[in-house]
């Protein structure tokens, strides 16, 4: 929800800068269709990701009354996934066109998702390849969350902060990504060991251990 918020925040519309200083719109963001769009599409896609990712482990656990149970949830919440996603879309042509208009001329990159959403279901709905259907659902979000980023550039926030004018000197900015690259050498590891220890051990999942 915060996430989903900040994001909203970012289109512009939400915050005036006056001679006393920067203030938030709060009447306007409580009242904006874009903002709640936005938070709608962020609760469905939580539990669309989390029927999905159930109805992997437990086909992985052999639990099959578990299995049916989800793989029926992860279904049925796939349609308010791309409805949702759709609402919120058309709220961002009014809520800021500019970024509307970048994000026509990338349709290629929302159609990849679309099209590994589709495979996603489809897979699910032939009861086969949850492995499958769960990285496919991971790369979906990916390839949305990469062509909201770059049709929303160059600003961070509309129409006061760009991604140049964000940067405050270049040492800065080679260490904050320096930083950040350290981070992620960090953190992958982690997750792999992780997901291998856990995740991915038949024996774990089934209780075994």
């Amino acid at each position: 929800a915060s996430l989903s918020t900040a994001l909203t925040i970012s289109e512009g519309g939400f915050i005036e800068e006056t001679d006393t200083g920067v203030h938030l719109l709060t009447g306007e963001l409580l009242t904006s269709p874009y903002s709640w769009s936005v938070v709608f599409l962020a609760i469905v896609s939580v539990l669309y990701i989390s029927s999905m990712f159930l109805t992997y482990y437990a086909n992985r656990a052999g639990d099959q009354s578990a299995l049916e149970l989800v793989r029926k949830y992860a279904l049925f919440w796939s349609s308010p996934t791309i409805i949702a996603s759709l609402t919120t879309f058309i709220a961002l042509s009014q809520q800021n066109q500019d970024h509307y208009q970048r994000a026509i001329e990338l349709w290629w990159v929302f159609g990849i998702s679309v099209a590994f959403f589709m495979a996603a279901v489809f897979l699910v709905y032939q009861g086969k390849h949850y492995g499958w259907a769960f990285i496919a659902v991971m790369f979906q979000f990916l390839v949305a969350f990469f062509g909201y980023g770059a049709s929303h550039l160059p600003y961070l926030l509309h129409p006061y902060v760009t991604l140049s004018s964000g940067v405050t000197n270049e040492t800065m900015a080679v260490a904050l990504i320096v930083v950040f690259i350290a981070g992620l050498l960090l953190l992958l590891p982690s997750l792999i060991l992780l997901m291998r220890m856990f995740l991915f051990d038949a024996d774990y999942i089934k209780g075994k251990k």
